[in-house]
């Protein structure tokens, strides 16, 4: 059981090192049971997920293993066990179950992972909580690889690169990074959204470690859910088809990671970066390809307080625009597009347009956020100083003004809206009064500031099949007006 002080020290500081959980025979225990799964020759049915990598000497060798707890049944019994999960309801104040388990070997030589966020790989499968724990193996210190932690960047926006979703190295050199030093069998709990990092193993020792990451269980029992799409999205080697490059799990799943080591036969280099820059010059095909990289972008960018994408949502909601029966024009389909534009552009490219700080409702960080301040007109001025119509920017910077009319006029619409859109209209004013609505109601494309609203509150379909973000192209280069 854990003391107040624990409980209050991980909440401050977003980790907890717990050094008395496992007695000496049951650490031998442990360790015994690692090198089992280390030792373990896939098959073609094999359910756990081995990972290569190609160490400083260039051999190829095991980085680690995943998805192992249900073929081995003293792993499933210690990580399911209530000895862990109680240890984990007390800190999160409800039961959890486990979300996804990985043993890190590094053996001696090889590589560490860059400063990252954990979270970033979780959030395509639902908008969830996670802890987890490490379990040290063997002997964990700075020399052999072991963790490094920022203290309380769980409460911090950290700003990541857009190209590797690492955290940027501006950030990283200007906070203190704390050596976390474990014996085998004791364990480290921390958040998704702790800054944490490892270097490289430069002993002459190999290193395990365990990592185990928890859900809620009222967010229900997600594990199979999590494995079955990374083993179509970023699959153990040998499950590898030739010629893919398994580009998009690559940058969800092994960001900052030694399983990015060239290995042409087995995994493939990855040259996919995202490329991000306002165009020196405002052609509609320059503009039409930036903005075509900051939706591809936001497909990492968890849509707030739903299982879906931030593009995903995008492309939903312009796909209701594309189908809406009286039809509607392409002006208001690009709308319904980018409506969202200013929730996930790059906050430099938005400063620079907008002239408006860049800030979280409720000044929130990031992790915790349901949106920035004003998204819709940081969005319409961005899409003003590209070029876009009138009609598109009006419309982006009317989706919040529109929920905010349809409450006032509609008691049953806010009865309609997710939990999240609640809590930012407490931010954005809440329901109009009589004047804003008599305002709203008489100005121009009411009608449509109202459709692409109510397309907005529908578009968060988990699983839906829309068109492609390319097809939407030539439409997006018609509404840019030529300089």
């Amino acid at each position: 059981m854990l003391s107040a002080e624990q409980v209050t020290f991980f909440k401050a500081n977003g980790y907890l090192i717990v050094r008395d959980t496992l007695n000496d025979a049951e650490t031998a225990e442990v360790q015994k049971w690692a090198q089992e799964v280390h030792d373990w020759t896939p098959t073609a049915d094999s359910q756990f997920m081995p990972y290569e990598e190609i160490n400083s000497r260039g051999e190829t060798v095991l980085c680690r293993t995943e998805n192992y707890a249900d073929s081995h049944e003293g792993f499933n019994r210690l990580l399911r066990g209530e000895r862990l999960l109680g240890i984990l309801e007390e800190l999160s104040g409800e039961p959890m179950y486990l979300f996804k388990e990985k043993i890190n070997y590094k053996l001696a030589g090889s590589g560490g992972f860059a400063p990252h966020i954990d979270a970033v790989a979780y959030n395509h499968i639902k908008d969830v909580k996670h802890l987890t724990i490490l379990l040290a193996v063997d002997k964990s210190t700075l020399n052999n690889g072991g963790l490094e932690v920022v203290d309380a960047s769980h409460n911090m926006d950290i700003p990541l690169n857009v190209e590797d979703h690492c955290i940027t190295d501006e950030w990283v050199d200007s906070h203190e990074w704390k050596p976390v030093e474990l014996e085998p069998g004791q364990l480290l709990i921390f958040t998704s959204y702790l800054a944490h990092r490892s270097g490289p193993n430069h002993s002459n020792e190999n290193r395990k470690a365990l990592y185990a990451t928890y859900n809620r269980a009222s967010e229900g029992d997600l594990h199979r859910d999590y494995y079955e799409l990374r083993k179509k999205e970023w699959p153990a080697t040998h499950m590898r088809k030739k010629g893919e490059t398994y580009e998009d799990g690559a940058l969800r799943y092994a960001f900052g990671s030694p399983m990015l080591s060239p290995r042409q036969a087995l995994l493939p280099v990855v040259t996919f970066i995202i490329k991000m820059a306002i165009p020196a010059t405002l052609e509609p095909e320059a503009v039409t390809s930036y903005i075509i990289s900051i939706l591809q972008a936001s497909d990492y960018t968890p849509y707030i307080g739903e299982p879906i994408s931030q593009l995903q949502h995008s492309l939903q909601c312009a796909a209701l625009a594309a189908e809406a029966s009286p039809a509607v024009d392409e002006a208001t389909q690009v709308a319904a597009l980018l409506h969202d534009v200013g929730q996930f552009a790059p906050a430099d490219d938005l400063i620079v347009s907008a002239s408006l700080p860049i800030q979280n409702l409720g000044d929130a960080p990031t992790t915790q956020s349901v949106g920035r301040v004003g998204h819709e007109t940081l969005g319409a001025r961005l899409l003003l100083s590209l070029g876009f119509s009138d009609k598109v920017a009006r419309l982006v910077e009317s989706h919040v003004a529109a929920k905010r009319y349809l409450c006032a006029v509609d008691e049953s619409y806010n009865d309609l809206l997710s939990e999240a859109s609640k809590k930012s209209l407490f931010y954005q004013g809440g329901p109009m009064s009589s004047e804003e609505v008599k305002e709203f109601s008489s100005g121009p494309w009411c009608q449509e500031m109202c459709q692409l609203r109510k397309w907005d509150d529908e578009a968060k379909v988990e699983g839906l099949v829309v068109r492609n973000l390319d097809s939407w192209r030539e439409a997006i280069e018609r509404q840019i007006e030529r300089r």
